[in-house]
């Protein structure tokens, strides 16, 4: 048996700092136990191996911790590199906990490819198991993808990289060569991620998007045009009420020229949304009727909306009813035919009945009509033969019913849609007035996705030597010592700092 005993910060849901004592006692083979201040915290079975924590990265959604719903205290971080206290050999760690990862037997949404979405999953230092701002961790030994070429400092960015690159890959594989321009906002941590990305895969697949940032604060500009986009605009009060006059910054262009906001209204096909903020989303319907993913889990509601977040976490879409809904499907082996639930409160018009009934009969769709709770209890029936005990895609027609298929019990962290899925608006919902729901109607999407796949980016960025490196340099503004986790948490919140990371003592 391996026991370790250590003092860790843990995150309070007040936003502050407070120590605990943790143990871990166990081992891979048998299972572990985890106690706190010396009370039971955690019961884990086996596969699960015992790391030292060297180096952890601060992110938006570690700053946003308080308004997710998992419970709050927790060791948290989900950046993380360790290393085996044996071998000495160093992993970056994936942060879903699957009983695939753990290396049991499969569960349905694992069958269908999408482990991360497993409904008994724990996630690391977000969800139950403690994360990187404690010296050690326990890791699903499936989890374990080795740095290899990979230096400390690039390592530490290889979650939210694979993070910015799924995303990526998500929204152009659809679009394809039909992007032209993309806007990404808040070109910070997360942000400055996805234009390393953007620019990455422009690069390696022969594609001539333009890509521009969008700042409010003027530091950023160079920050934005080393990661790759071709120009920055600068608004001082973006994402506020009553923004005019800016400032736009190009390549070799020396000094910048006047940039009116009106001017871009409707002119990208693409806008990232990296803010973390309340107004990233109103932003994003100014500057495109196309298309917004979005990357922000800030727990906090935007238009109406109070579960986007949620929406992020389960990579949900959202998008009118359109003739084409069933090529949108990706990402999942799916169910066929694809079953989908109509709200009975939802006012379909003529052309969206018909094109049901013909999807229908031609048995590519089965359709549930009823309540969100009578659709609930129809996943659990006999009558109910989808591969998921979901469904693929939802049709309602108001916010709030938007809200209920996201998440039907405020109780449990599930949807009455599968993870990957869509909710589709019908053109009827006229009947309530909002900004996104008629952004949604007159024809745009937005997309939503959440983890990448470590080993293929790690073997991506093997082929583009110094490109991670080159990032890390730019974007890691500070390291902190462990002892001062509650320091780099404030440092991280500062406009100053983009990327503060966390290194842990040798032990």
């Amino acid at each position: 048996m391996i026991e370790v005993r250590f003092t860790a910060y843990e995150y309070n849901s007040n936003d502050s700092f407070s120590n605990s004592v943790y143990e871990m006692k166990g081992s891979e083979e048998s299972g572990w136990q985890i106690l706190r201040n010396s009370s039971p915290y955690l019961e884990l079975g086996k596969g699960y191996r015992l790391l030292k924590t060297e180096l952890c990265g601060i992110c938006s959604t570690d700053l946003d911790r308080r308004f997710l719903p998992f419970p709050l205290p927790q060791i948290i971080g989900h950046e993380v590199v360790a290393s085996d206290y044996l071998t000495g050999k160093k992993y970056v760690l994936e942060i879903n906990d699957t009983v695939i990862s753990r290396g049991e037997e499969a569960d349905p949404f694992c069958q269908v490819g999408i482990p991360t979405h497993s409904p008994t999953r724990m996630v690391l230092g977000i969800d139950r198991l403690p994360g990187g701002f404690g010296p050690y961790i326990l890791a699903p030994k499936g989890n374990l993808v080795e740095t290899k070429q990979l230096e400390d400092m690039e390592a530490v960015l290889l979650e939210p990289f694979a993070a910015s690159l799924h995303g990526v890959e998500v929204s152009l594989r659809r679009a394809g060569a039909e992007i032209k321009k993309i806007a990404v906002l808040g070109p910070r941590r997360l942000g400055s991620l996805v234009i390393a990305a953007l620019d990455l895969y422009r690069k390696r697949n022969s594609l001539n998007y333009e890509i521009v940032s969008f700042i409010r604060h003027e530091n950023l500009a160079d920050l934005s045009l080393k990661m790759g986009t071709d120009r920055v605009l600068y608004f001082s009060n973006l994402g506020e009420a009553g923004v005019k006059e800016g400032l736009l910054f190009e390549k070799n262009a020396g000094v910048p020229t006047t940039a009116s906001w009106s001017d871009y209204k409707h002119s990208f096909d693409l806008v990232f949304d990296t803010t973390g903020s309340i107004s990233g989303l109103e932003t994003s319907i100014h500057l495109t009727q196309k298309e917004i993913h979005r990357k922000t889990t800030n727990g906090q509601a935007s238009l109406g909306i109070k579960h986007l977040t949620e929406l992020v976490v389960d990579e949900i879409s959202v998008t009118n009813l359109r003739s084409d809904f069933l090529d949108l499907i990706w990402g999942i082996e799916a169910s066929s035919p694809a079953w989908v639930f109509i709200s009975s409160s939802a006012s379909l018009n003529k052309e969206e009945k018909e094109l049901l009934n013909d999807l229908e009969k031609k048995d590519k769709i089965r359709i549930f009509t009823g309540s969100i709770e009578e659709g609930n209890q129809f996943l659990e029936s006999e009558k109910f033969t989808g591969t998921l005990p979901r469904f693929d895609l939802a049709i309602v027609d108001s916010s709030s019913e938007l809200d209920l298929v996201i998440r039907p019990d405020a109780k449990e962290e599930k949807s009455l849609v599968r993870p990957r899925g869509f909710i589709l608006i019908s053109k009827s919902s006229g009947k309530e007035s909002n900004l996104f729901l008629d952004w949604i109607s007159g024809g745009g999407i937005l997309s939503t996705s959440r983890c990448g796949d470590f080993v293929r980016t790690r073997e991506l960025l093997a082929s583009e030597p110094g490109f991670l490196k080159s990032v890390s340099e730019n974007l890691i503004s500070k390291e902190f010592d462990s002892g001062s986790i509650p320091e780099a948490y404030t440092d991280a919140r500062k406009p100053e700092n983009i990327k503060v990371v966390v290194r842990h003592k040798a032990s």
